[in-house]
């Protein structure tokens, strides 16, 4: 089995609605995001799938969604936790089929503190 991890970031801002303390007032992050993908099976060129495919996916969502957005208006959440994020943003990536299978998503709020979101059991 192959595993192969891209990673991005994104500067933007959101707030957690009804949250005590100061998380509930908007603010910004530069988020950073790692995809990872896996598979058996390589192509011609013995590669799982190009870095550059798996990139402009992610450079897609990024660009078209998140990058320079309030996150809760752009993607229609209140409640605007890394956790919602690291479920939609493997949602998307799995939409746009790179042809392998999308293992996780993991969002960095900071550098310190991350959620990765997986529908595998025990990954």
């Amino acid at each position: 089995m192959f595993k192969l991890k891209v990673k991005s970031h994104f500067d933007a801002a959101h707030y957690i609605k009804d949250y005590v303390g100061k998380c509930s007032r908007m603010h910004g992050h530069r988020w950073e995001v790692v995809v990872e993908l896996q598979g058996k099976k390589l192509d011609k060129m013995s590669m799982l799938v190009d870095f550059t495919t798996v990139k402009r996916a992610m450079d897609y969502v990024i660009d078209s969604h998140l990058d320079h957005y309030v996150l809760n208006e752009t993607l229609g959440e209140e409640n605007l936790t890394a956790e919602y994020l690291a479920e939609w943003f493997f949602r998307q990536m799995r939409a746009r089929a790179v042809g392998v299978e999308v293992v996780s998503v993991t969002i960095y709020e900071s550098p310190d503190c991350s959620v990765t979101y997986s529908e595998g059991v025990g990954t």
